[in-house]
């Protein structure tokens, strides 16, 4: 049995934690040219009237966003000191006379073409792949996981921009009003358990206002797929995603770009398939496996090809999994059943595998969405009014999220730490307005490896 971290040694372990230092230099050694990239994008301003290149406008977003500061107005605050700006010309290799306003980034922001920021999140996401670090996270088909999954932004009671989402709403009263509001659509691809990254973004939006038909998820999917196929033409992709998507335009499209599919099935999505699934089940014709992950002793069943019952044109091999598990200190009893479809032919020897791949949808929800919201970003924060600025912030956010994720899975005094996301984003913050030495400077470009637990 481990022994537990102490008041004392976790006192010693946090006098070795560099925060921003360790922060940068794990940029580096994923992304050397980010800051290139950044310079590098196509700037809309006309040149007579920058007083800041484009990187040093992108850059202190990026630091604003993994320091958990939520708006752009605290960041201009805290970032307003000599040893900030001393420290972003150390970190960005370059002198800097001084941190943009927020005003500035924003105006920058209204005009920057949303491609631009997009082009050096999938250049990102390439320079990982390659690598071939994250390999072992892939299904045994060497296929990558991609969940996919709709949230909401922001709200107004008002029409914000014309692109705006709207649905009627009952108030406690009685009366009706109108509700605006911006959705956005992510495709998160998993390198391990505790790394899923955006691998493409599309906002679902409404082309104007007075269009017959409202954009929705299924739609935004469509547009996404073809985006991320054009980018991404040769990665073995499953895609992963809750019941909506278990229909047959994204089955179809799934199948023409040679992705597998693993998607959550319910009756009121797929009910003919469901039931003929049940009477295979009924008539003692199907696979079993059971005492399936660990503890939870789950029992999943199994039937490939119900689509030859029901007539769909379709690939549907359809899986359950079911469990019980008593906690044997509290008695607290947690159970689950889940159904899921794919095109994986199933046996006893990936049953399992494709159980736990299954769940790994939630991932999304929990470690995705929920972390973005509530914990680190705060992204239904509006940092700008601007439609165009709205889906940059976004975008930004994306890649802070990628840098941010490596640093605390490959920061080897961060694992022993153990300590909460919120205070290691903290300390950042605070590592970045004390004074980074030259010494950290040449800590920052020195070559280090690597480890991950997948």
């Amino acid at each position: 049995m481990r022994n537990p971290l102490t008041r004392e040694k976790k006192r010693k372990l946090r006098q070795k934690d560099k925060g921003i230092i360790d922060f940068v230099k794990m940029q580096k050694h994923f992304y050397p040219e980010l800051i290139k990239e950044f310079g590098n994008v196509k700037d809309p301003r006309k040149e007579s009237y920058t007083d800041y290149e484009s990187e040093e406008l992108l850059y202190p977003v990026i630091l604003k966003n993994v320091s958990t500061i939520e708006s752009m107005r605290q960041m201009t605050e805290w970032f307003n000191e000599e040893n900030c700006v001393a420290n972003l010309g150390k970190l960005m290799d370059r002198k800097v006379e001084n941190i943009a306003h927020y005003d500035t980034i924003n105006d920058f922001l209204e005009k920057l073409e949303t491609k631009e920021i997009d082009r050096i999140r999938v250049k990102m996401i390439k320079r990982l792949l390659r690598s071939k670090t994250f390999n072992p996270a892939r299904m045994s088909d060497k296929q990558w996981m991609v969940i996919v999954d709709g949230t909401g932004l922001y709200n107004f009671k008002e029409k914000h921009c014309d692109n705006c989402l709207v649905r009627e709403i009952t108030d406690k009263e009685g009366k009706k009003k109108k509700l605006y509001y911006h959705n956005v659509l992510e495709a998160k691809i998993v390198l391990a358990d505790n790394i899923i990254l955006s691998l493409g973004t599309e906002f679902i939006e409404n082309e104007s206002e007075d269009t017959p038909k409202q954009d929705c998820e299924i739609n935004a999917s469509k547009r996404l797929f073809k985006r991320i196929k054009k980018e991404f033409p040769r990665l073995k992709i499953c895609i992963l995603g809750d019941s909506l998507y278990a229909a047959g335009s994204i089955i179809e499209i799934c199948n023409e770009n040679g992705w597998n599919y693993l998607l959550s099935c319910k009756e009121g999505r797929q009910k003919t398939l469901i039931e003929d699934y049940k009477y295979v089940i009924d008539s003692g014709e199907f696979g079993e496996k059971k005492n399936l992950l660990g503890d939870e002793k789950g029992t999943a069943k199994y039937v490939n090809h119900v689509e030859d019952i029901t007539g769909k044109e379709f690939t549907a091999n359809i899986f359950e999994y079911e469990y019980k598990k008593i906690n044997e200190k509290t008695k607290k009893i947690t159970q689950g059943k889940f159904i899921w479809i794919t095109d994986i032919e199933l046996t006893n020897r990936n049953i399992e595998e494709m159980v736990i791949c299954a769940r790994k949808r939630w991932k999304i929800e929990n470690e995705g969405f929920n972390t973005q919201k509530n914990i680190l970003y705060k992204i239904e924060h509006l940092n700008s009014k601007n439609p165009n600025a709205m889906k940059n912030h976004y975008l930004l956010t994306q890649i802070s999220d990628i840098l941010m994720q490596l640093y605390l899975a490959g920061t080897k005094i961060l694992k022993e730490l153990k300590q909460s996301i919120k205070n290691t984003s903290s300390r950042l913050l605070e590592t970045f307005r004390a004074i980074v030495s030259d010494e950290d400077v040449s800590y920052i470009k020195k070559y280090t490896t690597v480890h991950f637990i997948y």
